[in-house]
């Protein structure tokens, strides 16, 4: 039983970090014009802001949220709704998710 708890915790473990890297693809694609990481960002990345610490903000369930609607967690956000699937929003929230200070 021990041995297949732990291989089920390094499953997991494998399938959140190729989740989080697809959510890193995925930001570059679809956020890093208007974010930056790490210093790194696209034209608008002072607008947008930095996402350094993301992942030490706020849970998987409140990022999905906002990303989905902006403004249905914080009405003042000047970002749009952004067009992804269900698949990119949970890769792109792993992603987020790691970012951590």
């Amino acid at each position: 039983m021990g041995r297949l708890v732990v291989g089920i915790a390094a499953l997991m473990a494998f399938a959140t970090a190729a989740l989080a890297a697809d959510g890193a693809a995925i930001y570059d694609k679809k956020c890093k014009a208007c974010h930056s990481i790490a210093g790194a960002g696209g034209p608008m990345a002072k607008t947008g802001g930095a996402l350094d610490d993301a992942g030490s903000k706020h849970d998987g369930d409140w990022l999905k949220a906002y990303f989905k609607d902006p403004k249905s967690k914080n009405p003042q956000a000047k970002m749009p709704k952004v067009a992804m699937t269900d698949e990119e929003l949970d890769a792109v929230v792993a992603y987020m998710l790691t970012l951590k200070k």
